[in-house]
């Protein structure tokens, strides 16, 4: 079995006055072995990238378990829907993905009796609009969608989804949209990005590349942060990774 002990950091990085958020201590650097033959592995079931960045918003935030139960729908459609009106975009246009989001739960929940729910999803429908608009302003062209890997940082291995993969001249460039709550202090973009920078070499062994786009929709907030500067945070993202 793999532990916690194993993992012991040679420093601390403190993130705080992250909007809305509690400060906190997170642990980063190079783990080394407890010499029990745990290895270099967390504990607990893998983690996403995408809930990486959540932790990264959240100090404290921990990635649900595999036992617990499914949470219910007003945590999850948001994304979900949101992220199929993301694919009906870039692969027919912007009026079919607009009506489609029009016509689910999202946009049923715009006009809702409970003020948070409604707001939520309002929040939800402006932030698609705004997506549509940053992306044709942005201009380049989509290579991929939803692609998937597993990427292995210091603390253990995680699942990573580019929501939208670019072709930007020779290179290419990632994207990852959040459709979540937590806003993020753009100083933090680069650890964010960093799972999503591994999982692009990855995917493409033999490209370069330019960016990760962390885009925020639901806050309106986009950064690009160079494809260097977010391998350049894999300590503190694997340190964050641990904690979770």
């Amino acid at each position: 079995m793999s532990c916690h002990r194993c993992l012991r950091f040679p420093k601390q990085i403190r993130t705080s006055g992250l909007p809305g958020r509690t400060s906190g201590t997170y642990a980063a650097g190079r783990p080394s072995s407890c010499g029990a033959g745990c290895g270099w592995h967390r504990v607990g079931p893998m983690a996403n990238a995408h809930q990486l960045t959540r932790a990264c918003r959240e100090p404290g935030y921990t990635a649900p378990g595999p036992s617990q139960e499914e949470p219910p729908a007003f945590m999850v459609a948001p994304t979900t829907i949101a992220r199929a009106a993301v694919r009906l975009l870039h692969t027919s246009d912007a009026e079919s993905a607009k009506l489609y989001l029009a016509e689910s739960k999202i946009g049923q929940w715009t006009s809702h009796d409970n003020p948070s729910m409604a707001s939520g999803a309002r929040a939800v429908v402006d932030g698609f609009d705004w997506y549509i608009h940053q992306d044709a302003a942005d201009g380049r062209r989509v290579r991929a969608l939803d692609a998937t890997t597993t990427v292995t940082l210091p603390a253990g291995s995680l699942d990573a989804r580019l929501d939208v993969v670019l072709d930007d001249g020779t290179d290419l460039a990632g994207r990852v949209i959040l459709w979540d709550g937590p806003d993020f202090d753009p100083s933090i973009a680069p650890v964010m990005a960093c799972a999503f920078a591994h999982a692009l070499q990855t995917l493409y062994s033999t490209r370069t590349f330019t960016t990760v786009g962390v885009w925020q929709a639901r806050r309106q907030r986009l950064v690009e942060v160079t494809h260097a500067e977010a391998l350049a945070e894999t300590a503190t993202a694997s340190g964050i990774l641990a904690s979770m």
